[in-house]
């Protein structure tokens, strides 16, 4: 039996959850971005993918808060006002990491600070790179396409790639080919759940 339900006639947390349980794995965009008064900001979405190749596109979405002293994200604010960011990919090293800069905190801490990761220069963008991801992206904002004024709505931040740094240790040998088993990235998936993309988790077709 399937169970069928309008969206109009669901809460905005029941679409949530149907969304986020019902889609995934979600690759995870670990973003840096820069303050105006050059306070660094990481925080991971879930909310992203890759969208064009030629030129390299990627968009993720940082989500209005329900908070209405703070509607919008820190990355949010720096994007829009400094046009730079760095997206990073998440291995399943840097996964409890990654979970600290989920938090909401104030926007004069540096996460860097709070979850122990490597805060390196960027050769492109202001905003610092993580050390220890394997692959990273610096990335100029095209566009900031709202898509709501409600809690809950996304804000689209459609980026272009500038460069690409990627550990050569997830190669496969003799090529630039990355290997999905080298790489080892985890995805977000409902509630509290993750996948890690490497092992018996990955086959071909």
């Amino acid at each position: 039996m399937t169970h069928s339900v309008l969206a109009s006639d669901l809460s905005p947390k029941e679409k949530y959850f149907y969304l986020i349980g019902g889609i995934g794995p979600r690759p995870i965009a670990f973003v840096s971005t820069i303050s105006r008064d050059e306070i660094p900001n990481l925080a991971p979405f879930s909310f992203f993918n890759a969208f064009s190749s030629n030129p390299p596109v990627v968009i993720f979405s940082p989500a209005r808060s329900s908070n209405p002293e703070k509607p919008f994200k820190d990355t949010y604010t720096n994007l829009v006002e400094t046009k730079e960011c760095v997206v990073q990919m998440v291995s399943y090293e840097m996964r409890e990491q990654m979970k600290l800069c989920a938090q909401d905190l104030d926007a004069d801490i540096n996460e860097f600070d709070i979850s122990g990761l490597t805060q390196i220069p960027s050769d492109i963008v202001k905003a610092p790179r993580v050390k220890e991801s394997p692959f990273q992206m610096e990335c100029k904002l095209l566009e900031m396409k709202q898509l709501g004024d409600q809690p809950g709505a996304g804000n689209l931040a459609i980026c272009e790639v500038l460069k690409f740094h990627v550990d050569e240790s997830v190669f496969k040998p003799g090529s630039q080919r990355i290997d999905p088993q080298a790489i080892d990235l985890i995805g977000r998936n409902g509630e509290h759940y993750y996948t890690r993309a490497s092992g018996d988790a990955i086959f071909e077709i």
